[in-house]
């Protein structure tokens, strides 16, 4: 066998997960989702590290007060945005001042994942072409 063999199944290889991940960023851009809640929470970190990992995720950290039921949350504002641009928004009615802060806080996250989203997008697209 050749130097150049595992050379070649090594770059194989690697084309193949990156076309793999690809397919995971264009599967992630399909949708945008958004929300605002307001509450008084606590939770211990061991109780939300996701697989072992020395990480922790906000997604692990509700998952696990809805579980038990610690906690109430109130949700200010919740937007989704498909990529087909059909948007879904609830907005808590009633809003207080410290909510309308929160709500111009949730906009301008929503503005910022856009932002970031189109730039996944093009790099993906710069990628293919």
């Amino acid at each position: 066998m050749s130097q150049q063999q595992p050379e070649k199944e090594k770059l194989q290889s690697g084309f193949k997960r990156l076309i793999a991940k690809i397919g995971d960023v264009i599967e992630d851009a399909a949708s945008l989702e958004v929300t605002t809640f307001t509450g008084d929470f606590s939770y211990k970190t061991n109780q939300v590290i996701n697989n072992g990992e020395d990480k922790m995720e906000i997604n692990n950290v509700l998952k696990n007060l809805a579980v038990k039921n610690q906690t109430d949350l109130d949700l200010v504002a919740y937007t989704n945005v498909k990529i087909d641009s059909d948007v879904s928004t609830i907005v808590k009615s009633n809003l207080t001042e410290k909510d309308a802060e929160l709500l111009k806080v949730h906009m301008e996250m929503l503005k910022s994942s856009k932002e970031s989203r189109k730039a996944v997008i093009d790099m993906v697209k710069d990628l293919l072409s």
